[in-house]
């Protein structure tokens, strides 16, 4: 397993599965009803990181509610269903970016909104066709 794979299926795996476990116990409203919303629903989003600004690795993360069931390395297929299509989003980050992020475990946990803030200009969006 290459280093960048552990960083996505080892650390942002285990630490995304805190933090949403934290939120539970935070916010229990806002997690029921998000749970209630993405309740058996399975998605994925994918994560394609860069060093120097070269592709790195593709990340596939699939999910089923708001659970990370599977990780896939090498692919990058993104598929969100709703009611209008299915939407493709991923994100695009460098690597240092991504391990500082993962290093603002007590941010990444306890204050996502100010760790987003904190980071949005190092993660690109993107849409497949």
């Amino acid at each position: 397993m290459t280093d960048i794979e552990v960083l996505v299926r080892e650390k942002f795996v285990s630490l995304k599965n805190r933090a949403s476990d934290v939120l539970a116990e935070k916010n229990p409203k806002l997690f029921s009803l998000l749970n209630m919303f993405l309740a058996g629903k399975k998605y994925s989003v994918g994560i394609q990181v860069t060093e120097n600004g070269q592709k790195a690795d593709d990340f596939t993360i699939h999910a089923e509610g708001l659970k990370i069931t599977e990780v896939q390395s090498g692919v990058l297929a993104p598929k969100i269903e709703h009611p209008f299509g299915i939407i493709k989003p991923y994100v695009i980050i460098e690597r240092d970016a991504f391990e500082h992020m993962l290093q603002d475990e007590h941010e990444f946990i306890n204050e996502p909104y100010t760790l987003m803030r904190k980071y949005m200009a190092d993660v690109t969006i993107k849409f497949m066709r």
